[in-house]
């Protein structure tokens, strides 16, 4: 139906305690769990907390979230810009840290880049069955989530000043995957979803 989804609530709460994630670097006013975000129309969504587009968003340091808009494109774009990020802050040795959360789609140039990157420090793929995301529309809807309609891969990027200060353990791997699963819709929402399709 062309809104994007998010992750669940559980997702981000764990990635804040675990992590220090605390903004999105695709969101909008209407998706973001933390608040502060990167979005498309930053001159609208500005008040309700867009610290503007990612594409001129300039970390230098801090552990962030990435859930591009499913389009390859796009995500290749994203994967390139993460990768000069980080290149610039290794130079500086400062923590930069994204959680990235792209389709299961292994022949997508972004998943090659994300999977290659020197500064690859973990990454899980969760079955599309396992986990759902919060529907982009779920402030029309009855039902927050949805099952994913894919795998989803997780890349943990860093630089080594970030690997050190977040380190990404099996431990939070695994609660990552309990997180992601909590998003499941129940068997009732599901029946209501494919009614509605």
């Amino acid at each position: 139906h062309g809104f994007q989804a998010a992750a669940g609530p559980e997702v981000f709460r764990v990635l804040n305690k675990r992590l220090g994630v605390a903004l999105e670097c695709f969101a909008s006013p209407l998706n973001s769990f933390y608040g502060r975000y990167c979005s498309a129309f930053p001159d609208v969504d500005s008040p309700f907390g867009s610290q503007g587009s990612f594409w001129s968003f300039q970390p230098t340091s801090g552990s962030f979230q990435a859930n591009p808009p499913f389009v390859p494109c796009i995500m290749d774009a994203m994967a390139d810009r993460l990768e000069s990020l980080l290149v610039s802050a290794e130079a500086k040795s400062a923590p930069l840290s994204f959680a990235v959360f792209i389709p299961g789609w292994q022949e997508c140039l972004a998943w090659g880049q994300l999977q290659r990157s020197t500064f690859l420090r973990a990454h899980i793929v969760v079955a599309a069955v396992d986990h759902g995301y919060c529907d982009g529309a779920s402030h029309q809807r009855k039902d927050s989530f949805r099952v994913s309609c894919y795998d989803t891969g997780v890349f943990f990027l860093q630089t080594s000043a970030a690997a050190k200060k977040w380190v990404v353990s099996e431990d939070i791997l695994e609660d990552l995957r309990i997180s992601m699963a909590q998003s499941v819709p129940s068997t009732a929402a599901e029946m209501r979803q494919k009614r509605s399709k």
